[in-house]
């Protein structure tokens, strides 16, 4: 099997498992069991308990990013863009609550991987020529932070979109 395919496998196993219990009790024992391969294996693809960690935070955010990138893609305008971004983060967490589950109760919101994403997406909140993404980090941080929340409270991405546009079109700001 392919070496990117056979990680990928066991990084789905790990996830599955970090879904279902403390990300500190999952044992490697665990994931090779699931991912029907051997313990030195899963060690030899994921290193240290970091490193399976590591590899499954980097593959929910990978599917984050590629949820938010559709809408992303086709935006044309800066409202556009923020709809993208609040949709498609409503979305996926809608979707993969196990997954958002997984990335909050292992550290995932602090991960490098999300850093760089977060600052792609408040880049093109800004816009072309925007000297300045502050708004788009704070637009950003704020779907990021509170979305899990919204969506077990049934909010309607519309009302949170209407309530963060001014954020990144008020000159006052």
């Amino acid at each position: 099997m392919d070496p990117d395919t056979r990680r990928g496998l066991i990084a789905d196993a790990a996830e599955s498992l970090l879904a279902e219990h403390d990300p500190l009790l999952v044992t490697f024992d665990q994931v090779a069991t699931a991912a029907g391969v051997s313990r030195a294996l899963v060690h030899t693809y994921l290193g240290d308990r970091r490193g399976l960690i590591d590899a499954v935070q980097v593959q929910i955010v990978g599917r984050l990013d590629t949820w938010v990138g559709h809408g992303l893609r086709r935006a044309t305008t800066p409202r556009a863009r923020l709809r993208a971004v609040v949709q498609g983060v409503f979305a996926f967490v809608e979707a993969e609550q196990d997954a958002w589950g997984v990335l909050g109760a292992s550290g995932g919101f602090d991960h490098p991987a999300l850093h760089g994403v977060r600052g792609r997406w408040a880049a093109q909140l800004a816009g072309e020529g925007a000297d300045d993404d502050l708004r788009g980090q704070i637009v950003v941080g704020a779907v990021l932070g509170g979305v899990g929340s919204w969506v077990n409270r049934g909010v309607d991405p519309d009302r949170v979109e209407a309530a963060l546009a001014p954020l990144l079109v008020d000159p006052a700001l």
